[in-house]
């Protein structure tokens, strides 16, 4: 008994003041009496720190192999208050042990130990230190608490616990890592595929329990309390869904691919594009969290793999740009990146394979029926694309894209190719004037002389839905008060009520725009609208720009071209060879409708009043209500009907108009002359100095865009 006091007496004072903290009883706890003394000989003796680390690391190397749990819990506890309490230049090898303490609690098989070691990591990942390390290494970590979070069976609590406690390492591990150039890089390949899975296998277990019994699921918050347990009852899908986003937000650019690449493996391996909701909620997690200016290359690096799927079926495709749309969708409006052409390239090029597969010979019906979904992917993921950049973006990107129709439409592949460019420039376009500094933006920026062009020339194209479509991309660039869903072909006798037609103010750089470009701009209209295979749209589109010019550009000018126009319609409506005159005359009269009582003339409304009512007595056909019937295939109301030489006191006096237009005070000399719209191609010639779609001027613009 006096030998073994004595051997007590001659061990080191810091392996006394270490056995003292231990009770007889385990259930007492750690002795909160001895555990101060040991604390403060430790602030005093800090050359003395290795040394008790590496002491309480040997008695609970020793309580684990004899699964002395309770006495293992109290040399952790010890350990965590020595750790909070220091502050030294030693503290990098106490912590050596401290993280030798953790390894053997994980190592162990026990699940109540695990839990332990991992709480204690997270205690110690909470801790700022003031010393740089250049020795520890955390790459057993990583490979542990990824194992943890994959424990098998979910409704087993024991494995519940396992895997909230490796959801909590992990997010210990990134906290200490992430931030520190001399500690293991977590995004190398070996390490961020290991997260990332073990993250993305309890964020698919969690996402697909709660599909199927949405109220077993939690919708708290893990950090609710700055005060919670660490290890509290959470559900592990959403801890791996706030540790994901906690990666995500200290990712930098460089880091993104390193993140993308495992959730691409994984979807692609387990197989989850199809449904795609999962993977819409996965990118949805990372565009919410992700840094604004590096949320554009999670979406390239997503065009990407659709690259890898280009083999694939149509389904799987479809269901990538759906999720690329999402993600565009989340994405901050700023984030779209400097890559924007490329990206759009990207879509194109997409959408040009797809248009191929369906013109293959002997292509079953089921695969182009797939195509066509996929086409329709793409066009609405250039639309949800143009939703995040600023107006002269949307202009560079239809302009680029103009630049890719085909030359010529010599093979139906190339006609349903210009087709879908169409579509997407629609789509773009439609994003147009949404805010108030869209509707500020001047026509000189909205119609560059690369954009105006190309639509001019697809104005007067041969296909009368190319036609169609062209004027409707005018209609969403050039309205900007939203008014072209209320201008319709009518001739309805009585005012035009004030409250339905905004008229836009006059800006000087509109004016300017419209001298120079204004007759080129009226000759296409005029050439689209003797189009004989023409339809309805074709018309009643054809009249909405015309009258759009007027609304937005509200100066004299503009009307007076567009009377200008309309009497040259009249005259060549007269013509023999004309199977649309009819129509071309209904036409006119509702053009002239709209220009007396735009203008407020009260003498040219009332000599077109006149002229309708004669119409209407003796020749309805020659207004839009029957002459637009007949443009049904059912109707049996010929287009051509009674095309005599007795139409000359149902005709508007061209004098008489321009009478009434300089009683008012305006400048009718243009008037005076014939249209000459017949005899000029506006494939070949430039109005008021606006140049052809043969002018150098055009190639030389979109030489510099294919750069």
């Amino acid at each position: 008994m006096t030998c073994a006091w004595c051997c007590a007496k001659c061990r080191p004072r810091y392996q006394r003041h270490v056995d003292n903290i231990f009770p007889m009883d385990p259930a007492d706890g750690l002795v909160k009496g001895e555990m101060q003394k040991l604390t403060y000989y430790a602030l005093t003796n800090p050359r003395k720190l290795d040394r008790i680390g590496n002491y309480l690391a040997k008695y609970l190397s020793d309580y684990v192999d004899h699964r002395r749990k309770d006495y293992a819990t109290i040399s952790m506890k010890a350990m965590e208050q020595l750790l909070q309490a220091c502050r030294s230049a030693n503290i990098n090898l106490f912590v050596e042990s401290f993280l030798r303490m953790v390894q053997k609690l994980l190592e162990s098989p026990e699940p109540t130990l695990q839990v332990l070691g991992s709480t204690s990591f997270v205690h110690f990942a909470n801790i700022q230190e003031d010393t740089p390390s250049y020795h520890r290494r955390y790459d057993f970590f990583v490979s542990k608490f990824s194992s943890m979070c994959c424990q098998s069976n979910m409704n087993n609590e024991t494995s519940r616990a396992v895997r909230q406690a490796g959801l909590r390492g992990l997010q210990g591990v990134i906290l200490k890592t992430v931030s520190d150039d001399l500690q293991v890089n977590i995004w190398e390949d070996v390490h961020i595929q290991k997260i990332m899975r073990a993250l993305l296998v309890n964020i698919h277990e969690g996402y697909t329990t709660s599909a199927t019994s949405p109220a077993q699921t939690r919708s708290m918050s893990p950090w609710e309390s700055e005060n919670s347990d660490p290890i509290a009852d959470i559900d592990p899908d959403i801890l791996a869904r706030h540790v994901l986003q906690d990666l995500v937000s200290r990712a930098s650019y460089g880091h993104i691919k390193s993140l993308m690449m495992p959730l691409f493996y994984f979807l692609d391996n387990q197989k989850l594009w199809i449904p795609n909701k999962f993977p819409m909620h996965c990118m949805s997690l990372i565009m919410h969290s992700i840094q604004m200016s590096s949320a554009y290359s999670a979406v390239d690096l997503l065009l990407a793999h659709l690259d890898e799927h280009k083999d694939g079926g149509a389904q799987i495709r479809c269901s990538i740009v759906e999720v690329v749309s999402s993600a565009v969708s989340s994405a901050s409006c700023e984030s779209i990146g400097p890559t924007i052409l490329e990206m759009f390239g990207r879509l194109l090029k997409y959408l040009k394979g797809s248009v191929a597969t369906c013109n293959q010979e002997e292509v079953p019906v089921e695969t182009i029926q797939g195509e066509k979904v996929f086409q329709e992917g793409l066009v609405h993921s250039v639309g949800k694309f143009s939703h995040g950049i600023q107006t002269y973006q949307k202009i560079e990107v239809c302009t680029f894209i103009l630049q890719k129709l085909p030359s010529s439409l010599e093979s139906e592949e190339d006609a349903q190719y210009e087709d879908m460019l169409l579509q997407c420039i629609m789509k773009i376009t439609s994003s147009l004037n949404e805010s108030s500094n869209d509707k500020a933006v001047g026509l000189p920026t909205l119609f560059p002389l690369s954009l105006i062009v190309p639509l001019q020339r697809l104005s007067v194209s041969d296909v009368p839905k190319t036609r169609a479509m062209t004027q409707q991309i005018f209609h969403s660039i050039l309205d900007r008060h939203n008014n072209h869903e209320k201008v319709v072909p009518s001739v309805t006798l009585g005012e035009l009520p004030e409250e339905n037609i905004f008229v836009g103010p006059q800006k000087k750089q509109d004016v300017l725009f419209f001298k120079r470009n204004g007759p080129e701009i009226y000759l296409h209209l005029y050439e689209s609208t003797l189009k004989e295979d023409n339809d309805l749209d074709n018309y009643t589109c054809v009249f909405r720009t015309a009258v759009l010019w007027c609304l937005e550009v509200p100066v004299d000018e503009v009307l007076v071209e567009l009377i200008y126009m309309v009497l040259g319609l009249q005259d060549e409506a007269c013509s023999d060879s004309r199977t649309n005159a009819n129509i071309v005359h209904a036409l006119v009269a509702a053009f002239l409708v709209f220009a007396a009582r735009y203008s407020r003339n009260e003498a040219l409304l009332q000599h077109i009043n006149n002229i309708i009512r004669k119409r209407q007595s003796d020749k309805p056909h020659l207004l839009p209500g029957v002459a637009f019937s007949s443009l049904d295939k059912d109707s049996d109301i010929d287009p051509t009907l009674e095309k005599d030489e007795t139409l000359s006191p149902y005709l508007f006096d061209a004098s008489l108009v321009a009478q009434c237009l300089q009683q008012q005070g305006t400048n009718v000399d243009r008037l005076s002359d014939p249209y000459q719209g017949c005899k000029k191609k506006p494939s070949e010639t430039s109005a008021d100095g606006l140049a052809s779609a043969t002018d150098p001027r055009v190639s030389k613009v979109a030489a510099c865009y294919h750069a």
